[in-house]
């Protein structure tokens, strides 16, 4: 008969081996379980994604957004610089007439001050003549009846 020591359950050998298997493939069912876990969880909290085709549609519709309000804003912006430019022209008018009527009354006042210095000079002259031919007093001032 052949020898079945080998296939002995009941040797102490044989179960420590037996057990060391058992939790060997214990340990590998819970990492692959574990392994398969982990990916569901992972993929069941993720949000959903969109479709790439949605995601372009939105970015072309934020873009044309953005552009239309660049339009807009560019268009504000022309609208204040023609009333700037405007307002900027009537000033310009202001100042050059306000110049042109500064420099009229300063030619004014030129020619009268001319005319006060020619009339100081004959006034000074008359008196130079008047004074040696009259070595009387001035008459004194008359005075009123009441």
């Amino acid at each position: 008969m052949p020898d079945t020591s080998d296939f002995d359950v009941t040797t102490p050998r044989g179960a420590a081996t037996r057990r060391g298997n058992l939790v060997a493939a214990l340990l590998l069912g819970l990492l692959l379980v574990g392994g398969f876990i982990a990916p569901w969880v992972a993929y069941r909290s993720a949000p959903p994604q969109q479709p790439r085709a949605d995601v372009a549609a939105n970015a072309s519709n934020e873009t044309a957004q953005v552009i239309k309000d660049l339009r807009t804003a560019i268009k504000g912006i022309k609208t204040t610089d023609d009333k700037v430019a405007g307002q900027l022209q009537s000033v310009q008018q202001t100042l050059a007439s306000n110049q042109a009527e500064t420099k009229r009354l300063a030619d004014q006042v030129t020619a009268l001050s001319g005319k006060f210095d020619a009339l100081q000079q004959s006034f000074a002259s008359a008196q130079r003549q008047s004074s040696p031919a009259s070595s009387e007093p001035p008459p004194a001032p008359a005075k009123r009846r009441r």
